[in-house]
């Protein structure tokens, strides 16, 4: 089972996130939630979550910021989808370019966050046999 923290300062919304999907379907398990990005930061850092389902814009750090936080201070950080109430194309790109996997206008369709999040875990357990698969030709050579 994959692992997922959510991030947003409406408690509403984070309400939402753990109702309208179904997580373990999905292949996810909610690990943690946080208020902000600040408060996130160390849950992150402690929990090694495989997604992160964050604001955009909350007080403090937001979500662009995060991802850049994250990358910088985790050896392996994780993939993001950032949700956002407001479309605005500029944040999307710059979210794409900071490697979120995605990017879901508020108010969200569950229908629209099921197949980010089956998308997510298909990118995530794609990644993970690639370092498998590398691991083993690197202990193959190493044994020869």
């Amino acid at each position: 089972m994959l692992k997922v923290v959510l991030v947003d300062d409406e408690p509403s919304v984070l309400e939402g996130l753990r109702i309208f999907a179904d997580w373990e379907q999905a292949g996810f398990e909610i690990v943690g939630e946080a208020p902000d990005g600040d408060s996130s930061v160390p849950i992150i850092r402690d929990l090694h979550p495989d997604l992160v389902v964050c604001d955009i814009r909350m007080p403090g750090l937001n979500g662009l910021e995060l991802i850049e936080r994250i990358g910088a201070d985790v050896a392996r950080p994780p993939k993001f989808i950032i949700l956002s109430g407001h479309n605005v194309f500029s944040y999307a790109q710059k979210a794409l370019r900071l490697g979120a996997l995605g990017y879901l206008t508020k108010p969200i369709d569950p229908d629209e966050l099921k197949r980010e999040l089956k998308r997510a875990a298909g990118v995530i357990e794609s990644e993970r046999r690639g370092e498998r698969e590398n691991l083993e030709l690197i202990r193959y050579a190493a044994n020869r």
